[in-house]
């Protein structure tokens, strides 16, 4: 079976026939609302069939605590990503403890972003620290974004040093600044409007006119 483009520039083996025809059941089931090909497919021998499958409880309402366990504890990167975009909605998972141990950037950004959606508050202070120093810039991005989430002005101290990061992150925080009632959060607006990065200027000015409307 011939590799593709996309499987070459990811770095994934191809399936085989065989995992393909699984696959493809698991995916099937999970539309059509049968359980069992699910089921089965949560203990495939091939990562991506795992990770369809937890997709598929997710789709089915049946993602239980042990399943999405799991998938958090899965040996395959693919298969952690896809229990971490689950835990987003679903809750529970220990997320915390395992964004300390995750080296996948990828699922330590779905990680980021279900931690940022259950909005506890034990895990406001690691998502500020991951919005600096994260190694990975998406990671940071995905922090931002999470501890915008929380609505506390105390943010503006990351958000301060986040504003110094890549322009995506800038935009980021420029977003989040919106809802921070801090008066250095204005200040910091008013600096983005003049950000050589033409997205961060125009979200800064955006929410500023909306701010100065506000108060007419």
């Amino acid at each position: 079976m011939p590799q593709s483009r996309d499987e070459l520039r990811a770095g994934i083996d191809p399936l085989t026939d065989a995992e393909l025809s699984r696959m493809s059941e698991v995916v099937k089931a999970g539309f059509s609302g049968d359980f069992k090909p699910v089921k089965k497919g949560l203990s495939d021998p091939c990562g991506r069939v795992r990770a369809a499958a937890v997709a598929a409880c997710r789709r089915l309402g049946r993602l239980d605590v042990q399943i999405l366990e799991a998938a958090l504890d899965d040996p395959e990167p693919e298969v952690r990503l896809a229990g971490a975009k689950a835990a987003a909605n679903a809750g529970g998972g220990s997320l915390l403890a395992r964004l300390a141990l995750e080296k996948d950037p990828l699922v330590a950004e779905a990680l980021i972003f279900a931690l940022g959606e259950q909005r506890e508050e034990a895990a406001y202070s690691a998502l500020c620290e991951a919005a600096t120093s994260h190694p990975d810039a998406l990671c940071r991005e995905a922090a931002v974004a999470a501890i915008a989430n929380f609505e506390r002005d105390d943010s503006i101290v990351v958000l301060e040093k986040a504003a110094k990061d890549k322009p995506a992150i800038r935009r980021r925080v420029a977003v989040a600044l919106a809802a921070v009632e801090d008066p250095r959060a204005r200040v910091l607006l008013h600096h983005f409007t003049e950000d050589r990065d033409w997205q961060t200027r125009q979200i800064a000015n955006e929410i500023l006119a909306i701010e100065e409307g506000d108060r007419t």
